[in-house]
């Protein structure tokens, strides 16, 4: 019952990743739970795949691929297949905030930025795995970025989320 932070899947994925050997550890250690993540998740995968899949040694009827959207795709795909992760999907709740409307996730951002101060798709990734864990599908943030790790007393003291790297 883990939330895994994109950090985690690539380092599981990506063979020369420096955090490859501790990834395929840990997600072995938590594999007889179901791993989550969310559509940040998704949008960071897409992001980091971009920017350096020429890097990545993928397998060789995805590395044939020419078309380099259609690549990304199937890569995307591969890797959420390597981890079978549950994506959430986004609710479209809205909450008042001033004269403005906000998805409630935005909101709840909102409302923990100044007791975390972490960056926003980190504090996002904080927000949907608060709404796991209230919802008991998850117990567990697991990452090996230090803004997360450094902030772990400040996440679990206000989400109930305990953040652990291996």
């Amino acid at each position: 019952m883990s939330y895994l932070d994109t950090s985690v899947i690539i380092a599981y994925c990506v063979e020369g990743d420096p955090h490859h050997n501790k990834a395929e550890n840990i997600v072995e250690k938590l594999r007889q739970n179901k791993f989550y993540g969310s559509p940040i998740t998704l949008v960071e995968l897409y992001s980091v795949i971009s920017r350096n899949i020429q890097r990545y040694k993928l397998p060789p009827d995805i590395e044939e691929i020419a078309n380099h959207k259609i690549k990304l795709l199937v890569t995307v795909k591969y890797f959420l297949q390597l981890i079978p992760i549950h994506l959430t999907s986004d609710e479209a709740k809205l909450r008042d905030f001033e004269q403005l409307k906000l998805f409630h996730k935005f909101f709840d951002a909102i409302e923990l930025a100044d007791k975390l101060k972490l960056r926003t798709l980190d504090l996002l990734h904080i927000v949907y795995a608060a709404q796991l864990a209230k919802k008991e599908l998850i117990k567990y943030f697991v990452t090996f970025d230090y803004d997360f790790l450094d902030k772990k007393e400040a996440i679990l003291e206000n989400t109930r989320v305990e953040v652990i790297t291996e």
